[in-house]
């Protein structure tokens, strides 16, 4: 059985809108025997007759006129494709699937999110919030396009970039005495209450390992899982803790106070996501997302600079 393509169902779609091979030719732009042969070629290959010669010009058989309806509706898909592929390809379609640990995905990226959705509203996003784990094995299957984490991650296979890296902050009560301080010191901390967070994940192990090795005891008699549920303990005035410096949405809290911990405790935020595998949408906010980032580290240097030259321009000649 003979099988026609696509140049004879364009040729065919044009004879029968235009009814004349000769219009159709110069619709086409190839000679009048090339649709000719190119109509020759599709009647051979779908089996039946497709046009009836008569002075003037071709008439349609009835057959014809049925198949032409099926060109037509193929012919609708083709545009239909056609604008998927443009609008995929102009960031005016697209989905794109974060994973993210409840600290970022409650802080972090809904800021990021929301000044993404200014330039291109008409992408799909999706935001979940995982145990760090989880997000390294959603990431590596493809139920998420990027995950958002601490890093190290466990996953070596799996590309992940650092965003930032910044020393953990010391948090308590507002109205606590720690507030007239610039900075808090481990040993401030000796026989203070401490909200912890639970044994075996890594942030508390570093913790812990530090106050060892200063030899330094805290009273340890609460634990919570997140870093929102840390703050809100600590809010209360129950104990003082150590948490990640990338919350800004915890940061707002006026009951809560942040300062500068040492010895420092540095935290990588890292991005995961392997660029090769992403989709148009997707990569297009992990370009976006290392844009944003790369303009907060610029914007802190600035501060940082601000900062240096009021206190110098404070202090005594």
């Amino acid at each position: 059985m003979a099988h026609f393509n696509i140049r004879q169902v364009e040729a065919f779609r044009a004879v029968i809108t235009l009814g004349s091979m000769t219009k159709a030719a110069e619709l086409l732009g190839i000679s009048q025997p090339a649709v000719s042969r190119l109509m020759l070629d599709f009647q051979t290959a779908v089996g039946f007759k497709l046009f009836n010669r008569q002075r003037g010009g071709a008439e349609p058989t009835e057959d014809a006129r049925r198949l032409f309806e099926q060109v037509e509706k193929l012919f609708v898909g083709l545009e239909e494709l056609n604008h998927h592929v443009h609008a995929i390809k102009n960031l005016t379609s697209g989905s794109i699937s974060i994973a993210a640990m409840g600290l970022y995905a409650n802080g972090l990226l809904p800021e990021i999110i929301a000044k993404f959705r200014l330039t291109y509203p008409d992408i799909a996003i999706k935001l979940d919030s995982q145990p760090q784990d989880r997000i390294v094995e959603w990431v590596s299957s493809g139920r998420a396009d990027i995950g958002i984490a601490t890093l190290p991650i466990s996953n070596a296979s799996i590309p992940a970039i650092e965003l930032l890296k910044r020393p953990a902050l010391c948090v308590f009560a507002a109205c606590h005495e720690f507030a007239d301080r610039e900075e808090i010191h481990a040993r401030d901390l000796a026989d203070q209450p401490f909200v912890s967070f639970p044994r075996g994940t890594p942030f508390r192990f570093e913790v812990d390992t530090l106050f060892d090795r200063e030899n330094i005891d805290r009273v340890m008699m609460l634990e919570a899982s997140t870093h929102e549920a840390v703050c809100n303990l600590v809010a209360t005035g129950t104990g003082i803790s150590i948490v990640s410096p990338y919350s800004p949405h915890l940061r707002r809290n006026s009951q809560l106070a942040f300062r500068p911990f040492l010895p420092a405790i540095p935290i990588s935020l890292g991005m995961i996501g392997d660029e090769e595998r992403l989709s148009v949408a997707a990569r297009c906010f992990y370009d976006f997302v290392l844009d944003y980032i790369e303009q907060v580290k610029e914007r802190r240097i600035a501060a940082d600079e601000a900062a240096i030259a009021a206190k110098s321009a404070r202090e005594p000649a």
